[in-house]
Order: structure tokens, then C-alpha cells, then sequence
């Protein structure tokens, strides 16, 4: 489906410009205004925080691999996996490397996730390309199996861990079981977030078992397809606002890049041709680069307000997601 852009006219200038300025405040804000000082982030813990080897796990699917079919396409069908670390895992991981010289990531995502798959496997792109990490128990083993073990072989220097998850659930509904049908989408959207809900809640309650200290978070959906489906930024606010609730069971964070990716009204298009590549000639649900970048500042914005010289200073900054979503309801 193609998100055709509007005529050059000077709303449509004003309107990406609007949404670009948007973007690049939030990454200023997020990256630098809110960025603690090394000696600051040493001090925490009398310095054990900022010595202790760490690791940045992330999981997820093809958002945690950084991927875009253009991409896929001019390297096929020698798939290294270094081709794709333009994402927005690497962008946070070198935000934390501010902070924090000698983390490392370990980026066990996986084009094609499912929460099904992610629990139970395989990696179906795994099994045909290399992963950016490649899993302990084979390829036939799943990404959440991998995640435990790393965790289980490294206690205590995981962390933190992030996660984006359901967006293949959901594309699955809404393309293939509904064809871009609003009235189907809508109906079959209750089982839909019970099963997304579920599973998270599965995979979560696991994670945090196994790493009970680590800053967890989640990252939530956005809407590729715009207004092209009728209601589909309203349902995707609704199905972010059920994985919040699941993240928040498990004491873990919540990164909504909908507000951002979707703002109301005619900058919503626009936004989305900056952000994703639906404006392409073959149009493509992931992220630009930038888009990529901004997913990375939210989640900066997350861990930073959770560390503990934060969370009572920021508690009522205005940026939490919850106050975002309401303009989409």
C-alpha cells in the first residue's frame, strides 16, 4: 500500500516541517538535556555501576535488527548482518556507551518474530541468514530460550534489557487474515490483544525473573498505514495501552513512539514519510534511519527516567506516554 505524498504546496512544506522539528526536539531532549553527567553516573552505587561490565540485551523482531527491505534487497543474498546496525538498537546502545564506556550489546532480534515464536521458535530469518547474535541452542531454538541463558551465564551484568514485540501479531490480522478490512480488524482485535497481552505478560514475567534488578523496557507499535485504514491509530493506541499494562505488571518501562510516528491531523502523513518508508516506490512498514533514531531517543527517555537520580525529578515532566495517547482516543 502506497501513502501517496500531498501536492508541494506550502502546507505540505510546513507540515513536514513541523513534524521534523518535532522529531529533533524530542532527540535533543532525550539525548542530551537529560544525559547525567559521568561522574554523577559513577557515584550511584559508590561506583560499582559504572565499573561492573554490563550488557544492553535487546530483543524483539525486525525493529531489534535494524531492518528495511531496501536494505535486505541490495545485499541479498549475502545477508551480513552488520548491513543492518542503523537501527535503533545500536543508536541506544551508543547513547548508553555515553554513559557507560564498556557495555556491550548482545541484539538477539529476529525479522519475522511473533510473540508465538519468540517463546516457543524458531527463528524462521534465522534459519536462512545469520542473526546478529547467534543462539546458544541452535537455530531450531527460540530467542526467548537464548535470552535466559545469556542472562543465567552472565548474572548480574545484564542490563538493560529492551523488547518490541506484536507488531507481526497484529500485521498478520490486518493483512493476511483481513485484507486492510477496518470492520475486520476491529472485530477480531479483542482476541487479538488477549493473545499479544499474554504472551508479553509470558515472556516479561520470565525476564524479570531472571534478571530482577534490570531496567526493562518495552517499546510500543506505531502505525504504518496511517489513515489508509480507517480507526487503525485508534486501535493501535489501544493495543499499546494493553502491552503498558503488561510492562507495568513486571515493574518494566513503557516507550510509545505512536504520538510521534501518528500526530493528529494532515502532519500525520507526512510524518510517516519521514519516519517510515511507506512513501517509497515499494513501500516498506520499518523505519527510516531517522525513524530508527527517534525509536532510540524514546527508549533513552524511558532509561533515563529510570535510573534512581531521575525518577523523582521527572515524575511530572509531561512526557509520559499515557498523556501522548490521549490525544489519539
Amino acid at each position: 500500500m502506497t501513502l501517496k505524498a500531498r501536492a508541494r504546496g506550502g502546507g505540505g512544506r510546513w507540515t513536514a516541517a513541523l513534524g521534523l522539528a518535532a522529531v529533533l526536539l524530542l532527540l535533543l531532549y532525550a539525548l542530551y538535556v537529560l544525559l547525567p553527567a559521568p561522574s554523577a553516573a559513577a557515584n550511584e552505587g559508590g561506583g560499582h555501576w559504572h565499573a561492573t561490565p554490563q550488557t544492553y540485551l535487546a530483543l524483539g523482531d525486525s525493529l531489534a535488527f535494524g531492518y528495511s527491505q531496501s536494505r535486505f534487497e541490495a545485499n541479498y543474498p549475502e545477508e551480513n548482518p552488520e548491513a543492518f546496525e542503523t537501527g535503533y538498537v545500536n543508536d541506544f546502545g551508543a547513547f548508553l556507551q555515553r554513559l557507560r564506556p564498556n557495555v556491550q550489546i548482545v541484539n538477539d532480534g529476529c525479522p519475522g518474530e511473533t510473540t508465538d515464536s519468540l517463546i516457543e521458535g524458531p527463528c524462521a530469518y534465522g534459519e536462512l541468514y545469520p542473526l546478529h547474535h547467534p543462539y546458544s541452542g541452535g537455530v531450531t531454538s527460540s530467542q526467548l530460550s537464548d535470552a535466559l541463558s545469556y542472562i543465567a551465564s552472565n548474572p548480574g551484568r545484564v542490563g538493560p534489557i529492551t523488547i518490541d514485540i506484536g507488531a507481526n501479531d497484529a500485521l498478520h490480522v490486518i493483512e493476511s487474515t483481513c485484507k486492510l478490512e477496518a470492520s475486520c480488524i476491529l472485530a477480531e482485535a479483542p482476541a487479538l490483544f488477549n493473545h499479544i497481552g499474554t504472551n508479553l505478560g509470558y515472556i516479561l514475567g520470565k525476564l524479570r525473573e531472571a534478571a530482577p534488578h534490570a531496567e526493562i523496557i518495552v517499546l510500543g507499535l506505531y502505525n504504518p498505514f496511517g489513515s489508509a485504514i480507517e480507526g487503525g491509530t485508534q486501535l493501535t493506541a489501544a493495543l499499546n495501552e494493553v502491552l503498558e499494562n503488561v510492562a507495568s505488571s513486571v515493574h518494566a518501562r513503557f516507550a510509545d513512539p505512536l504520538p510521534l510516528f501518528n500526530p493528529p491531523g494532515a502532519a500525520e502523513q507526512a510524518t510517516l514519510c519521514l519516519l517510515t518508508n511507506m512513501c517509497t516506490e515499494k513501500p516498506d512498514i520499518h523505519p527510516t534511519d531517522a525513524g530508527y533514531k527517534v525509536l532510540a531517543g524514546l527508549i533513552a527517555h524511558q532509561y533515563l527516567l529510570g535510573l534512581p537520580g531521575h525518577r523523582r525529578s521527572h515524575r511530572h515532566h509531561g512526557f509520559e506516554s499515557r498523556r501522548h495517547r490521549h490525544s489519539h482516543r
